[in-house]
């Protein structure tokens, strides 16, 4: 029988959205819309003066306190939760009190592995012979200091504790990776996002065990997916279902999805999401401009900066008003993401398709959610299919970004444009291209944006003239490669965390 989810498990109990002070009292509001209220007095020590605090701030899983003098205190989720909700403050004793005994278990596990005597071990220490007797009992009133001081007496760690405590955990169960990818399928995490997730050389060299993994493998495998996800390592490691909560998907959907699976969906916006993260933090500290007003300024400044509308001027003009921008080539899932992220806007595009006119539409489409939609920090919007900008099911803000794309590439000329090359075709599909060519020639817009338009256009007719619209395309050298290599040229890469950078390099292979 599975164990009850309970509250605290769902990482939106965790994660902490505001944290603010007013009158001596500190108001912090979680993920979940909790709203908590206590004496800033009762999260600090007794010896630090609260009339001495200078600001708060807020990551997502701790409360950050500076006082005057640069001394700074950090206050983590579960202290603000443990005062405000007697289950957890219940559950967070009963925690410690198993985990004692558990502690005690393993230590005296390793005394005995080294035929140690519990006297012989607590003269060794320099401790009573009492105290390694609490210990092993599973009292909770002993220090860190003490059990370190033990462990290294006998050549130990707290690290050879812990690794200890896990190995036990595990016996239960075959802990191989068919093991954890059957685990990860059942909420929406494929084997390709895996591999994304997780260095291929791990996988590769555990793919065909069978056995346990090793202990090494078992917290290389838990350190990258709890970066992503934020499970505990015995979470990642039990029978039980990983939980997978909506906070990256709690977004302004503007397109409802007519086919895909909203977990898979709801899986890869936490990796796309924690990906955005990292290039957010990576970012070189180039002040943010402010962004343009409307449609007519943008395009002004743009031009200002870039002789000529291409996928590497477009993308560069993003970063340069401060906005990150990934090119991400996973296969489904979802087509493109914008984040507000703290104030830092970060655009994900996720097209398969080579075209660079394609890739210039769709980044036109999310700047224009950018500047219109996500002014709030921590909001997002999420393309599930593909942008067309004659979608017959698009909601108003969609259509709204599809007409800033068009009228920055067409000015507000792009059907008087379609009309005037569908008028030297004679109407005619099979004289389209020669009528392309002309109007191109005629209007100074490159013939394969109103390619790609006239396409869309007939498809909603039930006329397929993508294979002569796709002659017209841009498709060298790969857009994907454009963006990534504006977005290294952009970032602190080699500043970042092992994971951290591993995950990234993954991310911006082009395979």
């Amino acid at each position: 029988m599975k164990k009850m989810k309970n509250n605290w498990d769902d990482i939106s109990y965790q994660q902490i959205e505001t944290a603010t002070i007013a009158n001596g009292q500190i108001q912090v509001t979680f993920a979940n819309s909790d709203k908590i209220e206590l004496p800033v007095s009762t999260l600090l020590p007794v010896d630090i003066n609260v009339d001495k605090i200078q600001e708060i701030h807020n990551s997502d899983f701790d409360i950050s306190i500076n006082f005057n003098g640069g001394f700074e205190y950090l206050i983590p989720w579960d202290k603000v939760r443990t005062l405000t909700d007697k289950s957890f403050a219940r559950e967070m004793a009963k925690q410690a009190e198993d985990n004692a005994k558990l502690t005690g278990e393993r230590l005296k596990t390793l005394r005995e592995r080294k035929h140690i005597k519990s006297n012989q071990l607590a003269e060794m220490a320099g401790v009573t012979p009492q105290t390694i007797t609490r210990i092993e009992k599973g009292h909770t009133d002993v220090g860190f200091g003490t059990l370190r001081k033990i462990l290294a007496a006998m050549g130990y760690t707290l690290k050879d504790l812990a690794n200890e405590e896990l190995f036990e955990a595990k016996l239960q169960n075959i802990v191989s990776f068919e093991f954890i990818l059957k685990k990860l399928a059942k909420i929406g995490i494929d084997s390709n996002l895996v591999r994304k997730i997780i260095p291929v050389e791990i996988i590769d060299s555990i793919r065909n065990k069978k056995e346990n993994l090793p202990d090494l493998i078992q917290s290389e495998i838990s350190a990258y997916l709890s970066q992503v996800f934020g499970w505990r390592s015995d979470e990642i490691w039990k029978e039980d279902d990983l939980p997978l909560s909506n906070l990256p998907f709690k977004l302004a959907l503007f397109k409802t999805p007519s086919k895909g699976n909203i977990s898979q969906i709801r899986a890869y916006s936490h990796y796309a999401y924690y990906i955005a993260n990292i290039v957010r933090k990576a970012e070189n500290s180039t002040p943010q401009v402010e962004y343009p007003g409307d449609l007519k300024e943008f395009k002004s400044d743009f031009y200002r900066s870039y002789s000529e509308l291409t996928l590497k001027n477009l993308l560069s003009f993003a970063w340069d008003l401060g906005i990150c921008v990934i090119p991400l080539n996973d296969q489904g899932v979802f087509h493109g993401a914008s984040w507000n992220i703290k104030d830092k806007h970060v655009v994900v595009l996720k097209q398969k398709n080579e075209s660079h006119a394609r890739w210039i539409f769709d980044l036109l489409h999310e700047l224009y959610h950018v500047f219109a939609h996500l002014d709030v920090p921590n909001t997002s919007v999420i393309e599930i299919e593909e942008v067309n900008p004659f979608s017959n099911n698009a909601s108003l803000e969609e259509r709204e970004a599809n007409t800033f794309a068009n009228h920055f590439i067409f000015g507000s000329r792009s059907e008087e444009i379609a009309k005037i090359a569908l008028s030297k075709a004679d109407y005619k599909i099979d004289l389209l291209k020669n009528a392309v060519i002309a109007t191109a020639k005629e209007e100074g817009i490159k013939a394969e944006f109103i390619a790609n338009y006239l396409a869309f256009r007939l498809q909603m007719g039930g006329k397929n003239w993508w294979g002569t619209a796709n002659n017209f395309q841009i498709t060298s050298p790969s857009p994907f490669a454009i963006a990534s290599e504006i977005l290294r040229e952009r970032i602190a890469i080699d500043n970042l965390n092992p994971i951290d950078k591993n995950m990234l390099e993954s991310a911006l292979r082009n395979i």
